[in-house]
């Protein structure tokens, strides 16, 4: 069943129209970590988020894309090393919440530089490259024991 704020008597979480629950807040506070560890270029930090059943399809339907947490941890590693710099934001749309599971719909708003390709002799091959993201996503978490983990969606 959705969680929505339909009462003007209903408190939200600032800066969301998310209802201010207990699990709403703890669901947000692990996306905002996966985010701020991001912004930090921390890949043990994002895999904190993450639980143990992770897995994304990457948006395709070619399985060899597929990610499985066992690999999360070793390809965080090497895109974040590509970065040079991230302006990361998120704006949260809607929690949905089902017993143990929960989906956010978020607005993100994400600019990476990444890192100059250098030649062999050391010298810049190819210039820092800017790549803007500005798109519609979903996380999807699992309740474990008292906290949330991330299982789709970094």
């Amino acid at each position: 069943m959705p969680t929505v704020a339909g009462c003007k008597n209903t408190a939200i979480i600032p800066g969301t129209e998310i209802p201010d629950t207990p699990d709403n807040r703890e669901i947000l506070q692990v996306i905002e970590r996966f985010r701020t560890s991001f912004v930090r270029q921390d890949p043990a930090g994002i895999l904190a988020t993450a639980h143990p059943t992770y897995y994304d399809e990457s948006g395709t339907d070619d399985p060899s894309d597929d990610i499985v947490y066992e690999e999360l941890g070793p390809i965080l590693r090497r895109r974040i090393a590509q970065l040079e710099s991230v302006r990361f934001t998120i704006e949260y749309l809607d929690v949905y919440m089902r017993r143990d599971r929960a989906t956010v719909n978020v607005w993100i708003d994400a600019t990476f530089r990444l890192k100059p390709i250098l030649g062999d002799d050391g010298m810049p091959r190819f210039p820092p490259r800017v790549v803007p993201k500005q798109d519609y996503a979903k996380f999807e978490l699992i309740r474990e024991g008292d906290s949330w983990l991330i299982t789709k969606g970094i």
